[in-house]
């Protein structure tokens, strides 16, 4: 199932595997981070906007059980996912569209709820990265193809009233994130901040939202990556399946 340049990335859960092209974005830690952030029944339809090679849905899936459709710009990031769920014998089906369209395609208010891990920085903000098919340079980590905007306004096309959106962004993003969010009605319910060590500021945000609902955040604990000898924590441990046997 590899092509040149391609290899398999062992995810550590449930025998799992994801391809990937070094020519590509990988996935990171916040991929795998919001994954698990995830809360979803086994009865719910959900939505993995600008899914990539597919990791967040692979994960997400098998953990809650969640029917999910995959959506998906680039046509090589499309390629592997749809290897990748064939390989992991998943039903997830991978769509090659914007994600500022997708609604034509997949149906107003068709999901229960979305999960989009957006680009983190502006179309202008530093240098863009060269990785990616001819076209389509930066896509995966520049507000090139989508604004924090057009994220919001996509999700929000795609989820009924009262369905839940699950997104993360930079901290220093956080205040346009929820500007975007309150434009379209996505109402922050429930914030984590995540540290890379408890000495350290945070530098990432992970946020449900849900549709229509009233105003009422809850906070939760921050979520702490790395011990002061560099060894994840037990809670990164656990979101990552590190003591899954």
């Amino acid at each position: 199932m590899l092509k040149e340049g391609e290899r398999l990335e062992d995810l550590q859960y449930k025998g799992l595997r994801v391809i990937q092209s070094d020519a590509g974005f990988r996935f990171g830690t916040d991929s795998v981070l919001l994954a698990g952030f995830v809360n979803a029944a086994p009865h719910e339809k959900a939505v993995d906007l600008g899914s990539g090679t597919g990791v967040i849905a692979i994960l997400a899936a098998a953990r809650t059980g969640a029917h999910f459709t995959a959506v998906e710009i680039q046509p090589e990031q499309c390629c592997m996912a749809r290897r990748s769920m064939e390989l992991n014998g998943l039903d997830i089906p991978v769509i090659e569209a914007d994600m500022r369209t997708a609604h034509e395609k997949l149906g107003r208010g068709a999901f229960d709820l979305a999960v989009v891990n957006p680009p983190y920085y502006p179309a202008t903000g530093g240098a863009v990265s060269q990785k990616g098919a001819e076209g389509f340079a930066g896509a995966a980590t520049h507000d090139i193809y989508c604004t924090m905007d057009e994220v919001a306004q996509s999700a929000a096309r795609l989820i009924k009233y009262g369905g839940k959106l699950f997104v993360c962004c930079p901290a220093s993003r956080l205040a346009e994130l929820f500007a975007a969010l309150g434009k379209e009605k996505l109402e922050p319910k429930r914030l984590r901040m995540v540290a890379s060590r408890a000495d350290k500021a945070p530098y990432l945000a992970l946020i449900e939202a849900k549709k229509g609902a009233a105003p009422g955040l809850k906070v939760e604990k921050q979520l702490i990556i790395s011990n002061d000898d560099g060894s994840y924590t037990d809670e990164v441990r656990a979101i990552y399946h590190m003591n899954d046997e």
